[in-house]
């Protein structure tokens, strides 16, 4: 998690917003439907995750749909 340390991330994030940016860091590129099978997110939980996580610019999002592409920035 060395580069999510650097972009100020700690304290302020929940758990399970933080292993989904983890998967995402160790992931590069991975689709949401392969996020979305992390055991103990539901689907909208996860929805409502990858957008604030978006929001507050800790992944980008590309590309809409069943092939949309996550990046930890």
């Amino acid at each position: 998690m060395t580069k999510l340390s650097t972009h100020g991330v700690g304290k302020n994030i929940i758990k399970r917003d933080a292993a989904v940016l983890v998967i995402i860091e160790s992931n590069p590129g991975i689709k949401s439907s392969e996020i979305a099978k992390i055991p103990d997110i539901s689907s909208p939980n996860m929805k409502r995750i990858l957008a604030e996580l978006v929001e507050k610019k800790l992944i980008e999002k590309q590309d809409a749909g069943p092939g949309t592409n996550y990046n930890v920035l």
